[in-house]
């Protein structure tokens, strides 16, 4: 069974290339909540395998609401509202998030670097 599970992991290679943080808050008594703690159980294992440089973080608390916080490279953070879907619709959005953000240029302009 352990044996399936890894190689489960091993084959599903999700590669993210702009994120340094990922923070899950999911609560695991709230109803809203259902996709985001299954997205934990099936596809934050892989995640976490394949993307070892980036720290994973799970929030399991009451008062939060379920989210996906991303802190990208530059220190920009983006929420995702996981609220009422499902766990391939969260994988989806954090896809989404990590292809479209885009790293600013760094240039040197009169001896002092800028992003643009």
């Amino acid at each position: 069974r352990i044996t399936r599970h890894v190689n489960k992991i091993r084959e599903m290679k999700v590669g993210l290339e702009n994120v340094k943080v990922v923070q899950v808050c999911s609560h695991s008594h709230r109803k809203e909540a259902t996709g985001i703690q299954k997205f934990v159980k099936d596809y934050l294992p892989a995640l976490k395998f394949h993307n070892t440089e980036i720290a994973f973080t799970n929030v399991n608390k009451k008062e939060t609401d379920p989210t996906l916080e991303l802190h990208f490279e530059d220190g920009v953070v983006q929420k995702l509202d996981c609220s009422n879907i499902s766990k391939d619709q969260v994988l989806e959005d954090l896809l989404k998030a990590d292809k479209n953000f885009k790293a600013k240029e760094k240039v040197e302009f009169f001896g002092k670097e800028i992003s643009i």
